[in-house]
């Protein structure tokens, strides 16, 4: 009976644990961001499959934005979503780099926080509004936006890497 209430005790602090893994990693990155400890950042980013997400996610809204009256792209829209996608690729392999999503991590927007390349971050905000969960077992959202700003949240989702590792792999800009 000892033995049954033991082995049931390590399985729910094993679980425990599993289930936490993601908000630690999540703490661990806000905490490079605000050191500026870009190395360590770094080390909780999948920066290829960061920037495939990106450049795939911004591509999706160029094409999206002019369409006629059947829902199909128009020509010029088709045209400058082609010549927006060959100027893309370079543009956010440049862009996304440690320091940008340490200044995503602390409130700013994307925008703002990837054309500052090379310029000391500001401040963090005071407050933000934050938000976390699981959307599935191996990918977990981390939301977040300044708060009072009006403005929609950054999700930044995590992909499971094995089995207590998570690795930053998605950018969902608003």
């Amino acid at each position: 009976m000892k033995f049954k209430s033991l082995l049931i005790a390590l399985v729910a602090l094993a679980a425990a644990g599993l289930y936490a893994t993601p908000y630690l990693t999540v703490q661990q990155m806000r905490a490079a961001a605000k050191e500026r400890d870009g190395e360590r950042l770094a080390s909780y980013v999948d920066f290829p499959a960061v920037r495939a997400s990106l450049k795939t996610e911004v591509q999706a809204k160029l094409a999206g934005l002019d369409r006629n009256e059947r829902g199909d792209p128009t020509p010029a829209a088709a045209m400058g979503a082609a010549v927006a996608g060959a100027l893309l690729g370079p543009m956010v392999d440049a862009l996304i780099t440690p320091e940008a999503l340490g200044r995503i991590l602390q409130g700013q927007q994307p925008v703002s926080a990837m054309t500052r390349v090379g310029e000391r971050p500001a401040e963090a905000p005071e407050r933000l509004e934050t938000a976390m969960g699981y959307e599935s077992p191996s990918r977990f959202v981390f939301s977040v936006r300044r708060q009072g700003a009006g403005e929609e949240p950054v999700d930044l989702v995590l992909r499971r890497e094995g089995l207590l590792q998570w690795k930053l792999a998605e950018l969902r800009l608003p």
